[in-house]
């Protein structure tokens, strides 16, 4: 079980989930670029006063809003499990910036890709991400529980740890 002291203080967590998430973003909006110039099309294309113009809209909105949210996913999917995987110890480039590593909670050694899948594309991507509910139920766990574990933590038994290895 990781001492205390070792668990990785929320603050910092927190730093390196938000230069994740910027990261995630930038990828999304590469992939996306196109599908945004499409909207600027179909709205400079719409006749308000021709027939069915707001089903065309609303039917447009829900196919790019899909493509987006989709496209969201693969992103932060693609950017969460296989980064980790390469880099080693669970870690993303937010990890790396700020010294953490992702761990097998008993063992504190790196936690097998099938783990790490679990914990990144069952937990963050299915349940936190597409289902809003426990994204927030994980939020409120990570900032009140002793242990610093989120719900993906506990799903796929790892725990966030503080990096010591530069130190020597």
């Amino acid at each position: 079980m990781a001492d205390e002291k070792l668990i990785a203080p929320k603050h910092r967590r927190l730093a390196a989930f938000i230069a994740d998430a910027i990261l995630v973003f930038l990828l999304w909006y590469l992939m996306t670029m196109k599908d945004l110039g499409r909207v600027d099309t179909l709205l400079e294309s719409l006749d308000p006063l021709t027939e069915g113009a707001l089903d065309r809209l609303a039917e447009s909105i829900f196919k790019m809003a899909t493509a987006f949210l989709l496209k969201w996913l693969f992103c932060q999917s693609l950017y969460f499990c296989i980064l980790p995987a390469v880099l080693g110890n669970g870690k993303t480039v937010g990890k790396l910036l700020f010294r953490l590593s992702l761990l097998d909670a008993i063992s504190l050694e790196e936690m097998s890709p099938s783990r790490l899948v679990l914990r990144e594309f069952v937990g963050r991507t299915l349940l936190e991400t597409l289902l809003v509910l426990p994204g927030i139920v994980s939020l409120f766990m990570l900032l009140l529980s002793k242990d610093g574990k989120s719900l993906r933590d506990r799903l796929a038994g790892t725990v966030v740890v503080q990096d010591t290895s530069y130190l020597g």
